[in-house]
């Protein structure tokens, strides 16, 4: 998929709507930045922990789907402009292996411990888009779709785990690693999308912001 990003000097192009990304997430961020967009970041204010199913899957949409709609239904919270366009994009990423779900790690302990079921194993790391448009104050149109994508982690040795809890911010990423703060060659191989493991799938995105007529 050709995506044409622009040129750092040049301006960007004209941008007929608002963009708020709904994460604090500094993949996703980094993403938007590479398309040349403007945009703001407003993290919904829930609990996302709290919400839970059997099936990973579900939770995944369920819960970026309660970041959208907790952005949309306090427009005056998250200083939503009724007389301007408004994107919204919230998303939502964890890693699959077997039956077992990996997130964010709560410490140190806990991502040596995610790892430590990663490394070695291929495991498919998932994302799911909810995207919302505005006009006038008004909800128009919401898409939600998943990405996933398989994922292999070498195994590190000890001394190579301990460095890396210490080293990288382990709490900022779904299962413990970010393909852009990787030591030594810890993903092996992606099969699939690699914007999906960012946080931010340009498979999904992408034909969303060419149907409203953000990028060509």
């Amino acid at each position: 998929m050709a995506i044409r990003f622009s040129s750092p000097n040049q301006p960007p192009p004209p941008q007929p709507v608002h963009i708020i990304l709904a994460s604090q997430s500094i993949g996703r961020k980094q993403l938007l930045e590479k398309l040349g967009l403007r945009f703001r970041v407003a993290v919904a204010r829930i609990d996302e922990e709290a919400i839970t199913d059997s099936d990973p899957l579900i939770m995944l949409k369920k819960r970026a789907a309660a970041k959208l709609a907790e952005i949309i239904d306090h427009p005056r919270v998250y200083m939503i402009n009724d007389e301007a366009k408004t994107i919204v994009i919230a998303a939502d990423s964890m890693a699959i292996l077997g039956k077992k779900t990996f997130g964010k790690s709560r410490d140190r302990e806990h991502a040596k411990e995610i790892l430590k079921s990663l490394m070695d194993r291929t495991h498919t790391f998932v994302t799911a888009v909810a995207i919302a448009v505005l006009d006038g104050g008004s909800v128009k149109k919401i898409w939600e779709k998943q990405e996933k994508t398989s994922v292999t982690l070498r195994k590190l040795n000890s001394t190579e785990l301990e460095q890396y809890v210490t080293r990288y911010d382990f709490t900022r990423f779904a299962a413990g690693y970010a393909l852009s703060d990787a030591p030594w060659d810890l993903v092996t191989k992606v099969d699939g999308s690699y914007t999906n493991v960012v946080g931010l799938p340009f498979e999904v995105l992408l034909p969303v912001l060419r149907h409203i007529k953000i990028i060509e």
